[in-house]
């Protein structure tokens, strides 16, 4: 792969521990059913940024991740699963003494779809304060994939942040997740003019704009002030709405193969991610979201292997 005019990428927003448990049908229920058992367990890191970051760096990418964590052995384990994968982690991931390391527990059923019971902990109070804005700010990318689930930074810095990125020419790049703000439209709408590429998902979507199709979502967003839309429509693929394009990439995994769909779309924010840092076309870019998304969506957990995702690069036979 050639590594000439490969652009550097940031990531900021959330870095936890998820604790997996497959399959569940029903929750326990005091006095009634006071347990349940599991037949897979797996322990994982999580949280958009540090999913999105972990997967670049297996793809070879130059990828800083910049979040806040505690002092205690889940966030040992983090970092050193950031320095075993390549993610550049030294002076950007700030720890703290306040509170543990944010944690949350998968409940993935049958089907491969999931709940969530969260702990927030360090995530509760990062804020831009944390960080060299100087450093943060210093990629050619910056992605946010953690839109709703760190109120204070969200609710105080992230405008600021977007604004000083583009006029500076950075590429913006933003993801939402259903977290502990819920949804926040106005907030949403906002952050638009600021955003080079906005990544949703269409279930969270359907929350905030409930009698609105995907196409009419996308043109609203684009109308508002958005370059581009990525929308991730789950098993009908994923669409892209520009001003003056529009295409449907179909997805590449049949729906039986599916065992978890945990870290589906942050897997498929690091592959076209990746792409576009590599100057490939938006077709392309998303087709190899796509492919990256449907490798990880084919085991427990958000977690791909090197092995795995440097094969898809070369099974693409996009970066020749």
């Amino acid at each position: 792969m050639k590594q000439i005019d490969n652009k550097t990428i940031h990531c900021l927003g959330g870095a936890l521990v998820d604790i997996l448990m497959k399959p569940i049908g029903k929750y326990p229920k005091p006095h009634v059913r006071s347990n349940v058992f599991v037949e897979k367990m797996n322990f994982s890191p999580g949280g958009g940024a540090t999913n999105c970051s972990l997967t670049l760096a297996k793809l070879g990418a130059d990828v800083t991740l910049f979040s806040k964590i505690g002092s205690d052995h889940h966030a040992d384990y983090l970092l050193q699963e950031f320095t075993e994968a390549g993610v550049n982690s030294a002076q950007s991931i700030v720890r703290t003494d306040d509170h543990k390391t944010s944690t949350v527990f998968v409940g993935v059923d049958a089907d491969g779809e999931r709940t969530f019971i969260s702990y927030h902990g360090a995530l509760s109070e990062l804020s831009l304060a944390d960080f060299d804005e100087e450093h943060l700010l210093s990629a050619e990318m910056l992605i946010y994939p953690d839109f709703f689930n760190i109120p204070k930074f969200d609710k105080l810095d992230l405008l600021g942040l977007l604004e000083k990125a583009q006029q500076q020419g950075t590429l913006t790049l933003l993801d939402e997740t259903w977290g502990i703000m819920g949804f926040d439209k106005e907030l949403l709408e906002k952050t638009l003019p600021y955003l080079d590429f906005i990544m949703p998902s269409m279930d969270d979507l359907q929350q905030i704009y409930p009698e609105n199709n995907p196409e009419d979502i996308a043109n609203h967003f684009i109308k508002i002030g958005a370059r581009h839309v990525v929308m991730k429509l789950g098993p009908e693929g994923v669409m892209f709405v520009g001003p003056n394009r529009k295409f449907l990439i179909p997805p590449v995994t049949n729906t039986n193969d599916v065992v978890d769909c945990t870290g589906a779309g942050d897997n498929f924010n690091a592959g076209f991610v990746f792409a576009l840092s590599r100057n490939l076309s938006l077709e392309k870019s998303v087709e190899f979201g796509n492919m990256v998304a449907g490798k990880a969506i084919q085991q427990i957990g958000s977690s791909v292997e090197r092995e795995q995702l440097q094969k898809l690069i070369h099974q693409s036979q996009f970066f020749n």
